[in-house]
């Protein structure tokens, strides 16, 4: 017997239509991963960055693909800042060729685009941050497409971001404890209306204590919404409702596409600069952040 078309389309969608809650209720399943157990990075899964660009934010390191920049040894990935004279393009989003800038840092960046990407998962590290007035490590996702335009339309996701580790703050609860800087931050960037305005969503927490300072920063992405959490425990959560524009109906949207993974070192930058002790303090050079792991895993 020969089913109608109707009818085949209805078939056909109670039999996905498991697949898809399966997909948002099952056991997380670990999809990638570097543990960094070699002697050098892995290029098959990395790109080293190489500008002076000052990622859009007036950082001051130039980033370059040196060992005293990025280096992996131990179990472990290192990206280095430190004071030395740089050279590199200004405009790296401009393509290869422009004009080129002289900074007087120099430091590490790596990324996944072009050679890993995801759409919605569990992305975690286990890292040690480093401190100082102006240092600014993150661990962060961008669009692997900019299929809603440039920034904010098409969104950032901040996994991990600390700024001047440390520096003086006003303490409140446990928010500056001892009156240093403590804070970790996670945050999304998106756009606002169809103009661009940026808007943002997220949180922060007080670095728990640590033995050995290292913490395990993960997100949580789903189409329904994207959760922070340091060692387990969730300090920050944004709905679609938090990102939806002004000016569009509610939607995943722009956490709907493929992002890429990013991991960096800055120095210096509108955000630590204008914060805590104000400016940067060079003392704090040469500073680590050390890596052990990241993992991707989807349900």
């Amino acid at each position: 017997m020969y089913a109608s078309r109707s009818t085949l389309a209805l078939v056909l969608a109670l039999c996905l239509a498991p697949t898809v809650g399966l997909a948002q209720t099952g056991e997380w399943k670990q999809v990638w991963a570097d543990e960094f157990d070699g002697d050098k990075l892995d290029l098959t899964r990395w790109t080293p960055a190489a500008d002076c660009g000052g990622g859009g934010n007036d950082e001051r390191q130039c980033y370059v693909a040196d060992p005293d920049a990025i280096s992996v040894q131990d179990g472990m990935l290192r990206l280095t800042a430190v004071k030395r004279k740089t050279r590199g393009l200004a405009n790296p989003w401009a393509g290869p060729t422009g004009p080129m800038k002289t900074g007087d840092y120099a430091s590490g960046k790596i990324v996944t685009q072009g050679k890993a990407s995801w759409l919605y998962g569990r992305i975690e590290a286990r890292a040690r941050v480093p401190g100082g007035q102006g240092v600014w490590p993150a661990i962060w996702m961008m669009p692997e497409l900019s299929t809603y335009g440039g920034w904010p339309k098409s969104g950032e996701i901040d996994i991990l971001e600390t700024v001047n580790l440390g520096a003086p703050c006003e303490a409140k609860g446990d928010i500056c404890e001892g009156g240093r800087e403590n804070r970790v931050f996670g945050t999304i960037h998106f756009a606002a209306d169809a103009a661009g305005a940026h808007r943002q969503a997220g949180g922060s927490t007080a670095m728990p204590a640590s033995p050995d300072g290292f913490h395990v920063y993960a997100v949580e992405w789903t189409p329904e919404a994207i959760t922070w959490s340091v060692d387990g425990r969730e300090y920050a959560r944004a709905a679609q409702k938090d990102w939806k524009r002004d000016d569009a109906d509610a939607g995943p949207a722009p956490f709907d596409r493929p992002f890429h993974l990013i991991l960096n070192l800055a120095f210096g930058g509108r955000w630590p600069e204008g914060a805590n002790a104000k400016g940067f303090d060079e003392t704090a050079l040469p500073a680590t952040m050390e890596v052990d792991w990241v993992r991707v895993s989807q349900r």
